[in-house]
């Protein structure tokens, strides 16, 4: 079978398509590729984080999203850490304490529900065996691949008050130092020839026993008490009661295509708030990376942001009829008047970092899968003898009560995953996300434009020059021209320009564009871990 497999690496990209070779469909290409990806990037995803599944079914025109969130252990009580918050970190979008208890060590970790939503999206729509689809991740956590744990980066970074370094995060616990961790007395840096036996062995139960194990099988039963012996949040019940939720995506027009992505706590509706303000703008008669282009462009995503704070959240708790706030065109309007009245934003500006990834696969039938899938930035934790490291979710949560995204027990974890799918002509014609937490937003909203406003292919949409804005700040790459900084801070924004030409924190944006008569493009982000494979 013909298709393609983009993704945030090339090993995970290849392992798919040679599923897709083997007569797999996008869904089981798309299983098989996540579970790689924890493999080959076990910090970034895993089978202890979460997912957002943006799924098309061509022959039944089904559309679907499955997303297994993070959700508090249902021992965690509102307002429980009101008293010891320190705020919100500038840079991971983390909230701070002194013993770094959110964002490290086992009070870190929510409920995971990578596992369960993948399994709903084989449930569904899967034509191969589970177990088979599973069988390359084994494989390659068995017998080896080159991997860096710790970069030399790591000695000299700067992680900013109250925040773990990376070195700090993988000492949580002495298993994830075991495997992870070497002194750089006695090991040089660099990518070495790494095997994760212990990995290999749990995917193998999950693969022979179901993804049931992993929440109330003998696998389930070691997880739940590893976290109740070390204090965490999470029990045994939030593990068997654990289910991931699937519903119809939103969405909104943009320049004659309808673009779907996922609802509250994700960021799906950030998107689509965002492009139905600049719907309205002519932004192809700008030229591109100007500063009137940016401008637009960074008070829209200054303006968006701020919806983050006041009105996302699980809406099992804060409601269902916010999301239509996100989707109002009155409101949009409104918001357009703002940016082109030349108002910037004005709170402080939190960036996740990139410790997530992405995939999509289309195939020669026209099915569609897009998934986001994360660990957060990883709790440092893992269980002797199983092999993969735990989220942090508890990072996401306003320890204060009476917000959106406040602490209650089993509560979705805000997230800004947010895999969507443009169709023309009720045909999918545009397929795109990324990792990179509230970057994700900037990463998006600019790839569709490039590629929809200013006609770029994909590789050009996803390594054009970009911008980061939040808060009254607008970050860019080195490589943005002079007078357009200039241009920028002269309408009041303060621009941070960062000292590469393509930087990582800016989101790394995974597309793929379907041609009217099924042609598949794709790109992946140059400015992290790249992969792209085409078969057929």
């Amino acid at each position: 079978m013909s298709g393609i497999v983009v993704c945030v690496d090339q090993r995970a990209a290849d392992q798919g398509a040679g599923v897709l070779a083997a007569g797999g469909n996008a869904f089981d290409v798309a299983v098989a590729t996540a579970f790689v990806q924890m493999v080959v990037m076990p910090f970034s995803c895993g089978v202890g984080g979460m997912a957002s599944a943006h799924l098309w079914k061509s022959d039944s025109a089904q559309r679907v999203v499955i997303d297994g969130l993070l959700r508090a252990g249902s021992r965690a009580t509102p307002g429980m850490w009101a008293t010891d918050y320190k705020g919100e970190a500038e840079f991971s979008g983390s909230s701070l304490f002194e013993d770094y208890r959110s964002t490290m060590g086992y009070t870190s970790i929510c409920t995971p529900g990578t596992v369960a939503s993948l399994a709903e999206v084989h449930r569904l729509f899967g034509s191969l065996l589970w177990k088979d689809l599973l069988r390359p991740a084994i494989e390659i956590a068995r017998g080896g691949f080159q991997f860096e744990p710790v970069t030399t980066a790591a000695l000299t970074e700067d992680s900013g008050i109250y925040q773990p370094d990376q070195i700090t995060r993988l000492k949580a616990t002495r298993e994830c130092a075991r495997l992870y961790y070497r002194e750089p007395a006695t090991e040089a840096f660099g990518p070495r020839e790494f095997r994760n036996a212990d990995y290999a062995d749990t995917l193998a139960r999950l693969a022979d026993g179901g993804a049931r194990d992993f929440y109330e099988g003998e696998l389930g039963n070691v997880i739940a008490r590893d976290l109740k012996r070390n204090g965490s949040f999470v029990t045994a019940d939030d593990l068997r009661s654990y289910a991931p939720k699937t519903y119809l995506p939103m969405v909104v027009s943009y320049r004659g295509y309808d673009v779907w992505s996922n609802v509250s706590p994700g960021g799906g509706p950030l998107l689509l708030e965002a492009l139905n303000v600049i719907d309205g703008m002519d932004m192809a008669g700008l030229r591109h990376s100007s500063a009137e282009h940016l401008a637009r462009l960074a008070a829209t995503l200054q303006l968006v942001s701020l919806e983050r704070r006041d009105l996302l959240g699980d809406p099992d708790h804060v409601g269902y009829r916010v999301h239509q706030t996100f989707v109002s065109k009155e409101r949009a309007a409104r918001l357009r008047d703002r940016v082109l009245s030349g108002e910037i934003g004005a709170e402080p500006p939190p960036v996740d970092e990139p410790d997530t990834t992405h995939l999509t696969v289309v195939d020669a039938d026209g099915n569609v899968a897009a998934i986001t899938h994360s660990n957060g930035q990883h709790s440092g934790v893992v269980t002797p003898g199983l092999g993969f490291v735990y989220n942090n979710g508890m990072n996401r949560f306003d320890p204060r009560p009476g917000h959106p995204s406040s602490l209650a027990p089993g509560k979705a974890r805000l997230h800004l995953m947010m895999p969507s799918i443009a169709f023309k002509d009720e045909r999918p014609a545009i397929v795109l996300g990324a990792p990179g937490g509230n970057a994700i937003l900037s990463a998006l909203v600019q790839t569709l434009s490039n590629a929809v406003d200013f006609g770029m292919d994909p590789a050009d949409a996803v390594s054009a020059t970009r911008i980061h804005a939040e808060g009254s700040t607008v970050w860019c790459e080195s490589r943005l021209p002079g007078e357009t900084v200039d241009g920028l801070a002269e309408r009041g924004f303060t621009v941070v320009q960062h000292s590469g030409p393509l930087a990582p924190r800016m989101a790394w944006a995974q597309l793929v564009v379907i041609g009217r008569d099924g042609t598949l493009t794709g790109a992946s982000d140059p400015r992290g871990s790249a992969g792209v494979a085409h078969v057929g």
